[in-house]
């Protein structure tokens, strides 16, 4: 037995030939022999393997198994149609669990992986789904970390045509802003289509009165996703969207990449800001940027702290 704080070797082998039964006592002697927790067989040639005979420490994974398993990773990333490992959100992964493992009251963490559309593995033993998980998530990061005010919609009025949150800030000029937030978990990252735009205009349409009386002045839409695939510069698709959400109803469209912020909360944490602190962080900055990139977000947030 392995307690759990003690770190587990396994030991992995690749069948290019078909699995045989030979194969499969031949690994498990060698874990015993050599004091490993597990052996994990890659078997390339998908083949029936129940009739074989598994040792408590020895696991197989077939070939489509696989697939399935590296389609379904938020840690993999895919170029021509061809799996690579994503060493950037691998390190930021790292990073956040070295970082906010003392100081995760809201689920940091885990924001970036459901982004992904992704359930971490702390999230999958009940019917959650990561749409769902990240939209609380980060409605929770966004009021309790970085003291936006505002209220989430979410599933309380699922059959409306309403965003997944509303979020207020006071600007610089003391103005209370509203940004409506919508959460898009998407593991190869979030594109608009046509029928995207058209809900965002409706959304804009139907509360901004209502804000208005309220005394938010609606300013931005803001998005929240993995990634945003696209060409660089002025050609991002982002770019054409904006323009027409501004002369359509007059806010501005903000992209925003989770892992970015879960950096941020983080770094907030980190350091100890006062509640005063936080709720001064120049947020209208932040939005009118549109198409936040990684490099933008800690000058924006973190530099002028």
């Amino acid at each position: 037995m392995f307690p759990l704080w003690t770190r587990r070797r396994l030991r992995a082998r690749v069948m290019t030939a078909p699995l045989t039964q030979k194969d499969v006592d031949r690994l498990a002697q060698r874990v015993t022999e050599e004091g490993d927790a597990e052996g994990l067989i890659l078997a390339v040639h998908d083949s029936s393997t129940p009739q074989l005979d598994f040792p408590s420490q020895v696991s197989v994974v077939n070939a489509s198994e696989l697939i399935a398993r590296l389609e379904r990773s938020a840690l993999i990333g895919w170029r021509d149609r061809k799996p690579s490992p994503s060493y950037d959100l691998l390190a930021t992964q790292r990073v956040l669990d070295r970082d906010a493992s003392f100081l995760d009251p809201v689920g940091i963490r885990w924001l970036p992986t459901l982004a992904l559309n992704e359930l971490p593995l702390d999230l999958r033993d009940g019917d959650l789904e990561p749409q769902d998980a990240l939209e609380r998530l980060a409605f929770r990061l966004l009021t309790s970390v970085f003291r936006f005010g505002g209220e989430r919609y979410g599933e309380a009025k699922r059959g409306q045509r309403l965003p997944d949150a509303l979020l207020t800030f006071q600007a610089k000029d003391l103005t209370l802003v509203g940004v409506l937030l919508d959460c898009k978990a998407a593991a190869s990252g979030y594109t608009m289509e046509s029928d995207h735009e058209l809900r965002f205009h409706q959304y804009v349409s139907s509360l901004a009165p209502e804000l208005a009386e309220r005394g938010i002045a609606l300013r931005y839409v803001a998005v929240l996703s993995s990634s945003f695939p696209g060409r660089s510069g002025r050609r991002h698709p982002f770019h054409a969207r904006n323009k027409k959400m501004m002369e359509k109803v007059g806010v501005q469209l903000s992209y925003l990449r989770a892992v970015d912020f879960a950096r941020a909360a983080a770094f907030v944490i980190s350091k100890e800001l006062s509640p005063a602190a936080r709720e001064g962080l120049d947020w209208d900055m932040v939005f009118s940027t549109g198409l936040v990139t990684q490099a933008d977000l800690p000058s924006l947030i973190v530099e002028p702290l």
